[in-house]
């Protein structure tokens, strides 16, 4: 739902495959460099960096020539060793706060109390199954880092191969689709009933995403946060706004800063993913011009 955005993905990308290389290279690993190599390009012609770093383009086209990926099993293996020994680096670097699938769930680090060192809510999901494609299986672009809930209870082992949606270093879910708002009654002023929220496109990855996911039915569940913004444009008109602009101009950066105050979300889009919901608040600001 969210673009997975980083100013530098590259050196991420090349730090991914550099702790790959490195624990396979180490002395008491089971692996070997060559072997992997030389099993990887008798059946994509790619070596072990090219698979690692594909694009998501790239993988869909691995997908399409793969045979005999059974030789690959131990892929799956040292993605357990990803997410044991640097998963939470990759999520910390990524500096994304909240899941990109469905923008409701913080994914940030905690430290744990019973066991020394820190631990991420994040889970990382194979946008392409590693039971179906175990090449994939430590990709960088194939590990999406999402809450347990979008992973474990909406995607499982759905096949996005077979049934493209959005990929979130791919597609702009923000940029494609909108919440929309449409008031039944003048109710809606106090009665989250007087009014209806939902998100629809023509789009066929998005659409998938917006079902897998079941967006629409969980946002039912935060009418009461539209609720509230309908009552903050009543209780705040533009000339309002712009009097605390002024009145308060040394306690905010800029408008924006007094907006977040007053909607209680990020109204900016390279802010979506620092606070949950922050693309409905946003959305829903923007059809009751309150942003």
């Amino acid at each position: 739902m969210i673009q997975i955005t980083h100013k530098d993905l590259e050196t991420l990308v090349n730090k991914h495959f550099e702790n790959i290389v490195n624990y396979i290279n180490q002395k008491n690993t089971k692996y070997n460099l060559d072997d992997i190599n030389c099993n990887l390009v008798y059946v994509f012609d790619k070596d072990l960096e090219q698979i690692v770093k594909s694009t998501p383009e790239q993988m869909k086209n691995l997908i399409e020539t793969s045979s005999n990926i059974n030789i690959f099993k131990e892929f799956k293996d040292l993605y357990e060793v990803f997410r044991d020994k640097w998963a939470l680096e990759l999520v910390e670097k990524l500096d994304i706060s909240v899941c990109p699938y469905c923008n409701r769930e913080y994914i940030f680090k905690f430290t744990e109390t019973k066991k020394k060192g820190a631990r991420t809510l994040a889970t990382f999901d194979h946008y392409y199954s590693k039971t179906d494609y175990p090449f994939l299986a430590i990709s960088f672009y194939n590990l999406i880092p999402c809450c347990h809930i979008c992973n474990s209870k909406f995607k499982h082992k759905k096949d996005f191969y077979k049934n493209p949606h959005l990929h979130p270093y791919e597609d702009d879910f923000n940029s494609l689709v909108k919440f929309q708002l449409t008031i039944k009654d003048n109710s809606f002023y106090y009665n989250e009933n007087g009014f209806d929220i939902k998100i629809a496109s023509n789009n066929p990855k998005v659409q998938n995403s917006i079902e897998t996911f079941r967006l629409n039915e969980l946002y039912q569940n935060h009418k009461d946060i539209v609720l509230e913004l309908i009552q903050k444009r009543e209780i705040y008109p533009d000339s309002y706004i712009d009097e605390l602009a002024y009145n308060y101009s040394g306690l905010f950066k800029n408008r924006e800063d007094l907006l977040r105050l007053i909607t209680c979300g990020y109204v900016e889009d390279k802010d979506l993913d620092k606070r949950p919901l922050s693309k409905l608040v946003k959305d829903m600001s923007e059809n009751l011009e309150l942003i």
